[in-house]
């Protein structure tokens, strides 16, 4: 795994020095979809979507091909990266309480909400203002086949038909949430998700193209933490890595300032780049590398928190020098101009 990672790796870097252009990482504090009350600042985590021990959950897992313990690890899994996402918001502290409660029997439904005595009972005992539940989980699959056939000659030169099995997986994983506000005994959001993924797989027969499925544990497990991290996202600002593009090379007399710049943005030298990038506005004779250098520029000053002198040059490198690569990145700078203007509302309760 590790020499296919370093390959992969290889290849990125093989492809971005053949397109003349490199790529870097820029932390991004996202705005959350749904703002909380000011005065939540720590929340307790329980479970309450343990599954009822009885012969029709053992059954309904029969039918539905579940592996053993499917659910109860991708419950673990989606309260776990949720935790991790809420690690990394300046707005909320999380506390885990290992609680796990009971739910329904069908996990696509949620309980009514948890007594209100038992929600301020929890945030007392763990020093939390709130608490959010996972309330509800279940996931479902159902697999379909289908057959092609082909033509193979034998060493004799005998002509015979082949066929290929596909086995295609679709599967759905179901997750409920609230979240108390144990001061005011409000439930502040609840919200219900369903993750959905397909795998194929192909073999000679169909057993052997359905053994060469993914597993399915496997499958909930990816589902379950995909939406741990998306409740996380939707209840909190959350710290994220973007990448970004920019060019590396020109052609010419240009082509030695380019290659310098880029050597500075290995160095982490991007002040030292972008006057660079500056220079080549001036002196370069080919539109192209103006347009890069404006690109760059924007993605220098994008990097400092400069937005609107980045969307600046953005568009100058679009619409003064033809650069069609920064068409789109105008977009991204924009929304996050946007975004930046939510953060600024979300983000007053934990301003001094």
């Amino acid at each position: 795994m590790k020499n296919q990672s370093l390959l992969l790796l290889a290849l990125v870097a093989l492809i971005s020095w053949s397109c003349g252009t490199s790529s870097t990482l820029l932390e991004v504090l996202q705005p959350s979809q749904i703002v909380l009350p000011d005065d939540i600042k720590v929340v307790a985590l329980i479970d309450r979507s343990k599954p009822e021990k009885g012969f029709a959950n053992f059954l309904e897992g029969a039918i539905s091909g579940e592996d053993i313990g499917q659910d109860r690890e991708g419950r673990r899994l989606a309260l776990q990266n949720l935790t991790t996402t809420l690690t990394r918001t300046p707005t909320l502290q999380i506390k885990g309480t290992g609680l796990e409660y009971n739910g329904l029997k069908n996990g696509k439904q949620m309980l009514p909400p948890l007594n209100w005595n038992e929600v301020q009972s929890i945030c007392s005992k763990y020093g939390a203002d709130a608490m959010i539940a996972l309330e509800s989980f279940d996931s479902s699959s159902d697999i379909s086949y289908s057959q092609s056939s082909y033509k193979s000659k034998q060493k004799d030169g005998t002509e015979i038909t082949k066929y290929t099995h596909t086995a295609r997986r679709n599967l759905r994983v179901y997750m409920g949430w609230r979240v108390y506000d144990a001061k005011k005994r409000v439930v502040v959001d609840e919200n219900t998700v369903s993750e959905y993924d397909e795998d194929s797989a192909t073999g000679d027969t169909q057993d052997r193209a359905r053994n060469n499925l993914r597993s399915q544990l496997t499958a909930v497990r990816d589902l379950a933490s995909k939406a741990g991290d998306a409740y996380g996202k939707r209840i909190a600002p959350v710290w994220v890595n973007v990448s970004r593009t920019y060019y590396t090379t020109a052609k010419g007399a240009d082509k030695s300032a380019m290659e310098e710049a880029h050597r500075l943005t290995q160095a982490n030298k991007w002040e030292d780049a972008a006057e660079v990038w500056n220079d080549l506005l001036s002196s370069a004779r080919d539109p192209k590398t103006k347009g890069k250098a404006a690109h760059n520029l924007a993605l220098a000053l994008e990097r400092n928190g400069n937005l609107k002198e980045a969307e600046d040059w953005a568009s100058k490198a679009f619409t003064q020098y033809g650069n069609k690569t920064s068409q789109n990145y105008v977009y991204v700078i924009q929304q996050r101009i946007s975004d930046q203007e939510r953060l600024d509302y979300q983000l007053k309760k934990v301003k001094p």
